[in-house]
Parts: structure tokens; sequence; C-alpha cells
């Protein structure tokens, strides 16, 4: 939910998946809440070797989207907005190739158009020129083709992100301080977990009250309302 509160928080939003994909993260997986009410992994087992871009990665599974879906409606089919919200995710699934970003990009443009109006301009790296190997050199670079004058780093940002050079380039750094357990809505099942996937809020709470959560968790200050 982070990710998409940071989607919605922006203008326009940078579809980068030319950069090393990251091993146990959620580039391959989301958490869910299973009929148990525990929380579940929800995993892609993906071909990925060292080093390796996440547009590189493949699927390592046969039956993939026959799995998700029987698992997705074992867990949510009995949630209120599961007949509103999960079929335009699982079309988003079955159009997809064995390609992680391809599955990825596609779940995420189909979250993007449940949660409806206000959703930023999408653009793929790929379509845009940025040729510095620097992490941060390139998404100045990047903002700064985009028109940037702001940009919104993840708390992950911290570890690698130089911000003199966003600071020459006349473009301020917005750290995100979004708070998973400030996203609290009515779950079916017993009990609450906290920090799920945004399937689970979607199917709990519908795209509208969803939309309003994930906005409110975090607002850059003199960002985008």
């Amino acid at each position: 939910m982070g990710y998409i509160n940071k989607a919605l928080r922006s203008d326009v939003f940078v579809w980068l998946h030319s950069v090393q994909y990251r091993k146990n993260y959620y580039q391959n997986r989301t958490k869910i809440k299973n009929v148990n009410g525990q929380p579940l992994w929800l995993t892609l087992p993906v071909h990925a070797p060292f080093g390796v871009t996440i547009d590189r990665v493949t699927i390592a599974e046969a039956r993939w989207k026959e799995r998700i879906q029987k698992t997705v409606e074992q867990c949510y089919r009995k949630t209120p907005h599961f007949a509103e919200c999960w079929p335009r995710i699982a079309q988003a699934l079955a159009a997809s190739s064995d390609s992680l970003n391809d599955a990825n990009f596609r779940t995420f443009q189909a979250v993007l158009e449940l949660l409806g109006s206000g959703a930023p301009k999408v653009e793929s790296i790929g379509d845009l020129p940025a040729s510095s190997q620097d992490p941060t050199l390139r998404l100045v670079e990047v903002c700064a083709t985009l028109g940037a004058t702001h940009y919104i780093a993840g708390k992950g940002g911290a570890n690698y992100l130089r911000v003199e050079e966003f600071e020459k380039a006349g473009i301020e750094v917005l750290w995100q301080a979004f708070d998973p357990a400030a996203v609290v809505y009515p779950q079916y099942g017993e009990g609450f977990l906290p920090g799920l996937s945004i399937l689970d809020c979607l199917c709990n709470a519908g795209p509208s009250r969803t939309r309003e959560l994930v906005l409110n968790a975090w607002a850059p200050a003199g960002g985008k309302p």
C-alpha cells in the first residue's frame, strides 16, 4: 500500500524496471490474509540470477496463474468487495506473459484503474533518456527530463540517495513517511492484520474507501493534495 500511496501522491510516476532485482522483497511477492486469519505470502517463484535486472526476471512456474487465482479466491471470495475488485486484477494476470515485470505492471495498472480518478501519468524508464549508471544521477536525469520540481523518496532511498545532486538540479526531495498501521479497515474473519497487500483493502473496504485510506496515510507537505 505504501507503493500505491507514492503513486497516488505523484503527478508522474516512473516505472523503474531496469534496476537490479531484489531477492526476498516485494518485487515477486505480497502478503495477504488466509482463511484462518493468518498472514500468507503470495509468491511468484522466479528465475533470477544474481545481478539480473527486474525486466529480465522470468516466472519459474508453469501454472502460476491458476495457483494465484485459486489462492485469492479461497482467501477473499467471502469479502464484501471481492466480486467488484478481483476480476479486473485477475484479468490483468491472465493477459500477462511469464515476465515478472509484465505481471507486475499489468496488475499495477489494474489497481490504479480500480482506485479511479486522479491516478498519475505513468512513464516507463525504457521510454526516457536515462543514460547514467549511477542510481542517484539516473533519478535526477529522469526528473529533469520530466520537468519535475519534487521527487518522492521511499525510506530505502536513505541508503544510497545523494540529496545534494537533486538540489543542484533544483529538485526537492520529499521523504515518504507512509505508516501501514494508519490504514485500518474492517477485515473479513478474525482479528486485524496491518500492512497487507492493497488487494486485502480493496476486497474488504472497496475502491473508494481504499483510495481514501491509502492517500491519508501519508501526504507530502506542499506536495500533491
